[in-house]
């Protein structure tokens, strides 16, 4: 999080030295049309890293020591960009509140003065895309379809910060530097909104053989057809099943050792695409982009070890037992609310008698 807040900080500092304080803060009018500007300076860079956390990198999967993390980073950074950028306009309308009342409300009429039409317009989408968040419920592909009008909120955003009369448009380091993030941010947008499922590599795979565990969970074998995944035991991947109402890419744990040439994924019903899943046929094609997540056994130092799983939950478990160096020690605690809810209990059951250790 240290890089994250530098690289918003900078932008802030080089506008620090473009003009005297006295003259930033010497009245009340221009102390707050300055909070405006610092406001929609670092709302402006965080809503470019925002998009840049979101775009699914390994690189960043990997620094951060998980995607889990670059997600909570992501939306964490989006609630304080989204609310810098909403009190941004707020800030230096009260310059026209000392003239008056007419003036400042005349501020948010669009068409009036175009560079601040492109920020009431990326405001306005901005704000719509929140509110179906929290207060519409929407099926996870809808909702991640709404998502992609973030791209054109970040472009109108801008069009606006580059045409507007302020210190971006007269200082040329601030300019630059918040232009190469924007760019950045605008082309992985660009391809995690529209172009992933052309860029990014996937592996081949197809369905060899799903099986009922329980009344709501199904285990899918899937068989690489050509190169297969190399992952990690605990790690997951985005999986996308070429067939009706399950093309969407969706995160699941795998399942299986990571010395097995097959990959098993163990599957609860939550919602309309898990429920779909236990109605795949033998053959299907399937689509994997990952591994990502740093959840391993053997990424911390104490060979003596206590897992704790919950539910469906046991399935990154279930692959790392599968792989144990014997030299580690290890008491697995599994939750359920009732027997019947346990899966592969035979197969946990199985490594206690081939691992005295586990």
């Amino acid at each position: 999080m240290q890089i994250i807040t530098i690289l918003s900080v900078i932008p802030v500092i080089i506008w620090f030295f473009i003009e005297p304080l006295s003259m930033r803060f010497g009245d009340f009018t221009s102390a707050m049309t300055s909070i405006g500007q610092i406001l929609g300076i670092l709302g402006m860079t965080l809503f470019a890293i925002t998009l840049i956390l979101s775009a699914r990198l390994k690189m960043l999967d990997k620094y951060f020591k998980g995607l889990d993390k670059v997600y909570a980073k992501h939306h964490i950074l989006g609630a304080v960009s989204f609310s810098m950028l909403l009190f941004h306009p707020l800030f230096l309308v009260v310059r026209y509140i000392t003239i008056s009342i007419r003036d400042a409300s005349l501020f948010f009429v669009p068409f009036r003065d175009m560079p601040i039409t492109w920020g009431i317009f990326s405001l306005t989408i901005m704000i719509i895309l929140i509110s179906i968040t929290f207060y519409i419920s929407l099926k996870y592909n809808h909702w991640k379809f709404s998502h992609k009008f973030l791209t054109l909120a970040f472009i109108l955003a801008i069009i606006h910060t580059f045409t507007i009369s302020s210190d971006v448009s007269r200082n040329n380091f601030l300019r630059y530097y918040i232009l190469i993030f924007s760019i950045i941010g605008l082309i992985l947008s660009i391809r995690k909104a529209f172009l992933d499922k052309i860029l990014k590599k996937k592996y081949k795979y197809k369905v060899k053989a799903t099986t009922q565990l329980n009344e709501e969970v199904v285990e899918i074998e899937i068989a690489p057809v050509s190169k297969k995944i190399n992952f990690t035991s605990g790690q997951f991947i985005f999986v996308s099943f070429k067939t009706n109402g399950l093309r969407e890419f969706h995160p699941f744990t795998i399942a299986s050792g990571d010395n097995e040439n097959n990959l098993k994924l163990i599957i609860k019903n939550f919602g309309d695409f898990t429920y779909k899943i236990k109605s795949l046929k033998s053959g299907t094609e399937v689509l994997i982009d990952g591994p990502y997540g740093n959840f391993s056994y053997n990424n911390f130092e104490n060979k003596d070890q206590i897992w704790i799983a919950g539910g469906i939950g046991i399935t990154p478990f279930l692959s790392m037992s599968k792989v144990l160096d014997k030299d580690y020690s290890v008491h697995l605690y599994y939750s359920v609310k009732d027997k019947s809810e346990a899966v592969q209990l035979g197969e946990l059951s199985d490594f206690t008698l081939k691992n005295k250790n586990f």
